[in-house]
This record gives C-alpha cells, structure tokens and sequence, in this order.
C-alpha cells in the first residue's frame, strides 16, 4: 500500500516542464530560403544551453558547442573560440546531461553506428536526443561553408563552394542532434553531427565517418522551444516551398567543392 502510495504522489507531482528540453533559434527551411542572418548572439545562446549545432552570420563557417564553449569552424583556417558580440541565424542548442552511456568498439562505419545507438540507447525516434561521441575515430569526412556576403546567393551556390575536409586515424568529439521526422522544415528529421578534433583546430559538419573507439552519451529530451528571428528577411521569406531535394544535398555533400 505504501509503495502504491509513493508511485502515486510521484507521478502527481510530475510536470512535463520538468523535462529536458531544446532550444532551437530560427528553422531550418528559413534557413534554405536564405535567411543567413539573425539577432541572436553568442551571448544570448549560451544562456540556453552548454551543448550544440549551428551557424553564423553570413554562413561563417560551422558552429560546435561543446562544454559551454562555442566553437567557430570557418572553410579556411583554424577553428577559434566566438566572440560574444557574434550574431547566428540558425542553431540548436540544450544543456547536456548524460543519460545513458556507452562504449563502441570496432571499425565501424556511420551507418553501424547509428543504428547501434538508436537500438541500444534510443526508446522512441519519436523524440529528441542529444548525442555525444569522444575517442578515436578512423575516418571522418565533414564540411564548411564559406562566408557569403550580400546580396546572398542561393543555398545551392554555396553548397558548390563549400570546403571538405577528410581526416584519418583522429581524436576528437562529435556533437549532434536526433530530430522527429515530423518537424522536417522546422529542424532535420533524423542525425545531425558537428566534429571537432581533440585539439579543437578543426572539424565541421559531418557527412560520414567510421569509428575505432568511442564513449558515447546520449540524452533524452521531450520538450521542444522555437525562437524566431525578428528579421525582415525571415518575415518575408517563402518558408512554405518544398526544400527536401536540397536537403538532401546538403547532408550528402553532393554539390562540391575542394
């Protein structure tokens, strides 16, 4: 009778605000139609969160937030800690908590990975997880764009610019993000990784890797916070076309560069 009593006032008390949550700023269709810039600053998005993905103004390069530090990987050079005063128009971000974790083992490639994550450590692809994987990895291939300036061209002008970086036999840490499906648009439906090696000069956005050995964290989160930007041209743009071809580009890297 006790035990049923405390099971009871348990879930009475219980609130859904009580979860772990992310906080995106903008959305990603915004982000297709070519809104590159925003009002929120690296100051601002610390304050919501010490772990995450993104981008700067202008499509600066990639961003990585890692340990409460925000790391800017531009397409040329080394990559540097962010100012502050550094304006994003598009990141996703959360406080990190790890929940449940794992060591993976084994050459591996991505797609292995995945799934042995999302079997072993995942209860529903229904809701969001925040991942995080640090050790050896055997190959990692990543991505960076290079700064646009106005007037801005489309997202598949950029896409044939970008800069790929291939790394072997390297230390580091990726950083990502598992959305729902059904807020394609809003986020990416499925992975989304950022890679930074161990001595945090180098990295970007991941477009495939295998592992040698890796701790891997991941964190459940149930709720779900949109910040728009108040920008003219997020007011105005066309966020209602069908962009799924082009993100698909995005995330396969097809569109290339050197």
């Amino acid at each position: 009778m006790l035990k049923a009593f405390l099971a009871l006032t348990l879930l009475l008390d219980f609130s859904p605000f009580d979860e772990h949550k992310l906080t995106q700023y903008s959305t990603l269709n915004a982000l297709l139609a070519g809104v590159y810039d925003g009002d929120m600053t690296v100051a601002e998005l610390k304050t919501r969160g010490d772990f995450g993905l993104g981008t700067f103004n202008g499509f600066d390069g990639e961003m990585l937030i890692l340990d409460g530090v925000v790391y800017q990987i531009p397409a040329e050079g080394e990559a540097s800690i962010a100012g502050d005063d550094v304006l994003v128009p598009f990141v996703t971000v959360c406080n990190f908590t790890p929940q449940k974790q794992a060591t993976l083992a084994g050459d591996y490639d991505d797609e292995a990975v995945k799934q042995s994550i999302q079997e072993r450590m995942f209860e529903s692809t229904n809701v969001f997880y925040a991942i995080r994987m640090e050790g050896s990895f055997g190959h990692v291939k990543a991505r960076s764009p290079r700064k646009q300036e106005k007037p801005y061209p489309p997202i598949s002008e950029i896409l044939k610019t970008e800069a790929i970086f291939e790394f072997n036999d390297v230390e580091g840490t990726m950083v990502g993000f598992w959305c729902p499906a059904y807020l394609n648009g809003i986020n990416l439906g499925g992975w989304h990784l950022h890679f930074i090696t161990k001595d945090r000069k180098q990295g970007g956005h991941v477009l495939s890797f295998s592992i040698e050995e890796v701790e891997t964290s991941v964190m459940e989160m149930m709720r779900f916070e949109v910040l728009l930007p108040r920008e003219k041209a997020f007011f105005e743009a066309n966020l209602e076309l069908d962009r799924h071809q082009m993100l698909h580009q995005m995330e396969a890297g097809e569109a290339h560069t050197h």
